[in-house]
C-alpha cells in the first residue's frame, strides 16, 4: 500500500474532490498525507507587481489552512508545503522525487478537445514526468 501521499491542492471544487480521495486512500492504508500548492509565476507580472508573488502566497497559505483543517476535520493531520515556481507541473513532480511519494492525486478539471489543447493541462503533464503513479479524480 501507500506510505506517502501528495495531493496538489489549490482550493477549487476539483482540488476539494482529490482531497477528499486522498483523505479515504490516507485512512484505509495508514499513509501520510503531504498537501501541496504550487501557484505559478509570472516573471514579466512580478516584475510590473513585485507584491503579486506575496499575495499569491498568502491565498496559497489560506487555502492550505483549509485543507488542512478538512483532513484534521477527517481524524488525519497532514504536511502542507507552498511551492511558487513558474511551472506548477515542474514543482509537483519534484516534490513528488524529493519526499519519495508514492501516489499523486490530482483533481481534473474534465476539458477536453481544443480547450485543453490550448490551454494546456498540468495533471496530463504531471502524470507524464511523475516518479510515481498518479490517480487523477474527476469532480461529480
Amino acid at each position: 500500500m501507500y506510505k506517502k501521499i501528495m495531493v496538489g491542492y489549490d482550493g477549487t471544487k476539483f482540488s476539494d474532490c482529490a482531497l477528499k480521495e486522498a483523505i479515504a486512500l490516507a485512512k484505509e492504508s495508514g499513509a501520510k498525507l503531504l498537501v501541496v500548492t504550487a501557484p505559478e509565476i509570472n516573471v514579466e507580472l512580478q516584475a510590473m507587481a513585485p507584491e503579486a508573488n506575496e499575495m499569491m502566497e498568502k491565498k496559497a497559505r489560506g487555502d492550505l489552512d483549509l485543507a488542512a483543517k478538512k483532513v484534521e476535520d477527517a481524524g488525519l493531520s497532514c504536511e502542507t508545503k507552498i511551492i511558487l515556481a513558474t511551472s506548477a507541473q515542474e514543482a509537483l513532480v519534484e516534490t513528488a522525487q524529493k519526499t519519495k511519494t508514492d501516489l499523486i492525486v490530482l483533481g481534473t478539471h474534465g476539458r477536453s478537445g481544443l480547450i485543453r489543447l490550448l490551454m494546456g493541462s498540468t495533471t496530463a503533464r504531471v502524470i507524464g514526468h511523475a516518479p510515481c503513479n498518479v490517480l487523477v479524480v474527476r469532480c461529480k
